[in-house]
């Protein structure tokens, strides 16, 4: 089988897409490129869902895989369809044949009184040569049973759908199956679909219950036969029983496994609630404190601009005149201390009036009409100061009065402290605290939501499960006793009927141990190709081990199918003891054996490629494994696994060709361009 052209239109992030997958022989790879979130898992699910159909049953599911930039741009009035065609080839009766599967989903628009048509068709149509099959889910079951029948038979013996997910798997996920629970059914189911040795164990389980029916039938004893066939119908109600049982506890551990973290999580967030409450207002008042101190800086700028000659302006002038200043101060010092008298004008002229008046009693002194005593004390008066001030220092600032002399000396006296950079520092500081800004932001909004619409719903149904998967595990030890105990009945019957014979009988007592003979030889013929291909492959690809895997055993029979891995030393590697990325290599190296020995002949397809892969493992893979994987292999890959500039160097000889998944958010749209992240094949 090789894929050869996939279409989709209007499918979730693809609004159209037409993909050429074709390889050439000794090419067999094709890389498909594409950001987180780009549509490479849409990718995957567009060929899944093209062969084997999308789970549409309600309107809102259509709605759930119809493109959303499309739905928000078109009319609510308009009828609207999911179209995936796929076409390959497929070997029919010996012979290539080319294969075109068309599935069309329509929905009419929402109306209210017609509720009824709201219900999503689906057309599906199969073009095999000049042959076509059509149905559509509208018709009767009558009508569409025969054509529906048909296309599910062509799928099937291409690739049935209980096997795809051996070949078209995300290998993050491949790495959980080598779980110690879940490492024996992998192994049988990967022998007994893959390699189609299924068959052989229903034919020998169909054989089983025909000897039995047949034992009913010849017992001559009506109670007997009652008692058997009431014991047969036992049997076959406990065994359906415990199918059912086991599908439903391998659905329920599968649950567990997916969503054992989560569970986790919000268990321990449902005792968070106040600490999450506590975390908002805690970030509010971050982000409060952040502005206040934005708007303490911008008031401190203010007043140093406001105040710039002051603390700038003047202290440089201070300091650049200071001697100066110094020299003008001083001086007037001297010139206001030495024009200064040491007794005021007015007491003077007292002394000289009351001397005057002592000298003339004393007849020391004679006054005349020409010189009174007024005039006479004026003159005193007068030769005094005039005397005082020709002592005095010559003033040569004269234009400085007292105040100026004043500010002058506060200048000089003054101690000035330059802010400019303290506050560059504060500004520094705010700004980083700034930057914070927009992370709280959006840390309190996720808090927010978070708070107002958190679902611990999961809770609830993580526990249901839990009890499910005891309960079954209970029901399945007492279905274990009671198929034991009615076994061990019904062998009484067969001794009872040792003594006659019945060719007829015999023959289909030997039929079931035939088929498992027949099914446990096929697998003996493939097993040692089985095991010498993994001993070849881990020691390649496994990076831990590489070149020191002695053997690896595969057992013999199909009812307790498992594989082993032997060191050269002799000691057994346990699956167990591998990490991560070496139990994906293991699963991987499984799957390419089975792949290459198996009944099917399907196309590989892998999501995540690397998975959880080291950088030594990555070299690996890409150089080994990838190339020889199958006839043609579909990768899909970030450029941070398969690298443009290096990894893809290694892959670009194998491949027949490259794309890129580019996704226009705005648009809600994924276009496809040529080449791998700008290189080309």
């Amino acid at each position: 089988m090789l894929l050869t052209r996939i279409t989709a239109h209007h499918f979730k992030t693809y609004l159209a897409l037409d993909l050429d997958l074709t390889v050439q022989a000794d090419k067999p790879l094709v890389l498909i490129g594409g950001a987180n979130g780009g549509g490479k898992t849409t990718l995957f699910e567009a060929i899944y869902g093209a062969l084997y159909g999308l789970k549409i049953q309600t309107e809102r599911q259509f709605q759930e895989f119809y493109n959303s930039g499309d739905a928000a741009r078109q009319n609510t009035e308009t009828i609207r369809h999911i179209t995936l065609e796929i076409c390959f080839t497929g070997n029919m009766y010996g012979e290539e044949q080319p294969y075109i599967l068309t599935r069309r989903y329509e929905c009419s628009p929402n109306q209210s009184s017609q509720k009824q048509k709201n219900l999503p068709v689906e057309y599906v149509k199969m073009r095999l040569g000049t042959t076509v099959y059509a149905y559509n889910s509208a018709q009767s079951q009558r009508e569409r049973v025969k054509h529906q029948t048909e296309i599910a038979k062509l799928i099937k013996a291409n690739l049935p759908e209980e096997l795809s997910r051996y070949f078209l798997f995300d290998a993050m996920e491949s790495g959980a199956l080598l779980r110690e629970d879940r490492i024996n059914t992998v192994v049988r189911e990967n022998i007994e679909n893959v390699m189609g040795f299924g068959k052989y164990i229903q034919f020998a389980r169909a054989a089983e219950q025909l000897t039995k029916r047949y034992h009913a039938e010849r017992l001559k004893v009506e109670n007997e036969k009652q008692e058997y066939m009431r014991l047969l119908g036992e049997q076959r109600r406990e065994e359906a029983h415990k199918i059912t049982l086991e599908k439903e506890l391998r659905e329920a551990e599968e649950f567990r496994r997916k969503n054992q973290i989560l569970y986790e999580a919000l268990k321990t967030e449902l005792h968070a609630d106040s600490a999450i409450a506590k975390t908002i207002e805690q970030t509010k008042k971050e982000i409060e404190a952040i502005v206040v101190q934005q708007r303490a800086l911008h008031g401190d700028m203010e007043a140093f601009t406001r105040g710039f000659e002051l603390h700038v302006v003047l202290p440089k002038l201070a300091d650049a005149f200071g001697q100066e200043l110094a020299l003008v101060m001083a001086t007037k010092s001297e010139v206001e201390k030495s024009g200064k008298s040491s007794i005021k004008p007015d007491v003077l002229a007292k002394i000289i009036h009351e001397m005057t008046r002592f000298l003339v009693r004393k007849n020391y002194l004679e006054l005349t009409d020409t010189v009174p005593q007024e005039q006479l004390e004026k003159d005193v008066l007068d030769y005094v100061l005039s005397g005082e001030a020709s002592s005095a220092q010559a003033d040569f600032y004269p234009f400085l009065n007292s105040e100026e002399v004043q500010a002058l000396a506060t200048l000089t006296r003054s101690s000035y402290s330059n802010p400019f950079h303290a506050l560059m520092q504060e500004k520094m500081q705010v700004e980083s605290m700034l930057q914070r800004i927009p992370a709280l932001e959006e840390n309190l909004e996720e808090w927010r939501k978070y708070s107002a619409n958190k679902d611990f719903s999961l809770l609830r149904i993580f526990e249901r499960n839990e009890a499910t998967i005891e309960n079954h595990e209970d029901e399945l030890k007492r279905i274990t006793t009671d198929l034991e105990r009615i076994t061990a009945r019904l062998h009484e019957f067969d001794i009872q009927l040792e003594n006659e014979l019945d060719p007829k009988f015999e023959l289909l007592q030997k039929l079931a141990p035939f088929f498992t003979e027949a099914g446990e030889t096929l697998l003996r013929s493939k097993k040692r190709q089985i095991e010498l291909r993994m001993m070849q492959d881990l020691n390649i690809n496994l990076v831990s081990y590489r070149g020191v895997i002695d053997r690896v055993e595969l057992s013999d029979s199909l009812n307790n199918i498992n594989f082993k891995i032997f060191h050269t030393s002799g000691n057994e590697i346990f699956l167990n003891q591998l990490n991560t990325a070496s139990k994906q290599v293991v699963v991987q190296c499984l799957l390419k054996a089975l792949h290459e020995f198996g009944e099917y002949n399907p196309p590989v397809m892998i999501d995540t490629v690397m998975g959880a892969l080291d950088e030594a493992s990555r070299d690996t893979v890409l150089e080994n494994y990838f190339p020889e994987l199958a006839h043609q292999t579909i990768l899909l890959s970030t450029d941070s696994e398969i690298r443009p500039t290096s990894d893809f160097l290694k892959l670009k000889p194998y491949i027949s060709r490259s794309y890129t998944l580019q996704r226009d958010k705005d648009r809600q749209c994924t276009a496809i361009i040529d080449g791998y992240f700008g290189e080309n094949v």
